[in-house]
C-alpha cells in the first residue's frame, strides 16, 4: 500500500513497536487513560477498540452506533469511555461494551476536545455551533459561531479559555463567560487547535505548518514545518516542551516538533495512507496514531528529554503562501 494517494513521500524514521492492521475501516479518534495503561481507538464505521498499553495488545471491541466516530475520552472514574460522532449523540460505555448512558447534543459533532479532569467535553458541530457538556449530559454553554462546519475546538487546562475554528478559516478565542473574539485568519482553515500549557498561546495547524496566536494578541504567526501536506492533528506533551503532529493529503508524516520554531525533534514511520490522529500517554512513554490506512500504531516516545533548540521568539516565522483547495470540498474528513 506504500505510496498510495500521494501520502507517503518522506523517508522512514523511527519504527512503531506495534502495528495493528485492519483495526478500523479508517481511523478518526484516539484516547489514552489517565494512568497511561489503556488506549482507545475509533473509526469511520463507529467501532471502538480498547488496547493495553504500552504494547498495544487488544482488549475489547464493540459497535457504538455513531457511524463516523469523532471523539473518545476515558472518564475520570477509570471505568468508562465516552464516545461521540456524526449522529449527534454522546454515549458512555463500560469497558466491556455495555452502554451506561447516552444523550443527544443537538446536531452532528464534527470536532471534539476533552474537558478539564475528564469531567466534561467541548464539541464543535456541523451547524457552526460549539458546545460544552458535563459527562452526565448537562449542557454548560453553547456558542453560535458560524454557518460553516466547526473544524476544531479546544480549551486550556483550567477550562477558562476556549477556542474554535470553522471551515471558512475563521478562528475565535474567548474566556468562558465572554463573547467569542475573532483572531487573524490563517491561510488555510485549522484542522486542529491546542493551547500551549507553558505559554498559553493558541496553536493550530493546516497546510504544511503551524499557526500561532500569542495569549494576549490576535495577530497570527505562521511556523513552517517539515510536513509536506495538511497537518491534521496536534497534541502537546504534558510539559509543553514539544508537540506531536500527523499529516495527510500528500503526506502521512508523524513528527515531534518544537512548537516555537517548527523544527523536527523526532520522526516516526509514516502510515501507508493519510494520517488522522495522534495521542500521547500522560506518563510520556507512548504515542498512538491512526490513519485512512485502517491501522492503529503504537510508538515508544524518547526516554530522555528532547533537546529543544533556543529560538528568537521575537523573530517572525516565514509566512506561508498557501491557497487552501479544501474549501472547495476536497478531503472532507480533514
Amino acid at each position: 500500500m506504500t505510496g498510495m494517494l500521494g501520502c507517503d513521500q518522506n523517508p522512514v524514521r523511527l519504527q512503531p513497536v506495534q502495528i495493528v492492521d485492519d483495526a478500523h475501516s479508517g481511523g478518526n479518534a484516539l484516547a489514552v487513560s489517565a494512568d497511561s495503561r489503556l488506549g482507545a481507538s475509533g473509526g469511520w464505521a463507529g467501532r471502538i477498540r480498547l488496547w493495553q498499553l504500552p504494547e498495544g495488545s487488544p482488549l475489547a471491541s464493540w459497535q457504538t452506533g455513531h457511524g463516523d466516530l469523532v471523539g473518545l475520552m476515558f472518564l475520570a472514574d477509570g471505568k468508562h469511555v465516552l464516545s461521540t460522532g456524526r449522529d449527534g449523540f454522546v454515549r458512555i460505555w463500560e469497558f466491556n461494551g455495555r452502554l451506561s448512558r447516552e444523550y443527544p447534543v443537538g446536531s452532528a459533532v464534527t470536532s471534539f476536545y476533552p474537558g478539564k479532569d475528564a469531567n466534561s467535553v467541548i464539541l464543535g458541530h456541523g451547524d457552526g455551533r460549539a458546545t460544552h457538556w458535563r459527562v452526565d449530559g448537562r449542557r454548560l454553554r453553547m456558542w453560535e459561531l458560524s454557518e460553516r462546519r466547526i473544524t476544531a475546538v479546544t480549551a486550556n487546562r483550567s477550562a477558562e479559555v476556549f477556542a474554535a475554528a470553522d471551515q471558512a478559516g475563521n478562528v475565535w478565542r474567548w474566556r468562558q463567560d465572554d463573547v467569542p473574539g475573532q483572531l487573524q485568519s490563517p491561510p488555510s482553515y485549522p484542522r486542529s487547535l491546542v493551547f500551549n500549557p507553558l505559554s498559553g498561546e493558541l496553536v493550530g495547524s493546516g497546510w504544511f505548518g503551524l499557526f500561532s496566536w500569542p495569549a494576549e494578541d490576535d495577530r497570527l504567526r505562521i511556523i513552517p514545518t517539515a510536513h509536506r501536506g495538511i497537518v491534521n492533528h496536534l497534541q502537546f506533551a504534558g510539559d509543553g516542551r514539544y508537540i506531536a503532529s500527523i499529516s495527510r493529503q500528500t503526506d502521512s508524516a508523524i513528527l515531534l516538533l518544537d512548537p516555537r520554531s517548527g523544527e523536527t525533534l523526532a520522526g516516526y514511520k509514516k502510515h501507508a495512507l493519510c494520517g488522522q490522529r495522534v495521542a500521547l500517554s500522560p506518563d510520556g512513554r507512548v504515542m498512538i496514531s491512526n490513519s485512512d490506512d485502517a491501522s492503529v500504531r503504537f510508538y515508544r516516545l524518547p526516554e530522555t528529554p528532547l533537546a529543544v533548540p533556543a529560538v528568537d521568539n521575537q523573530k517572525p516565522a516565514r509566512p506561508a503562501d498557501v491557497v487552501d483547495p479544501e474549501n472547495s470540498g476536497a478531503d472532507l474528513r480533514s
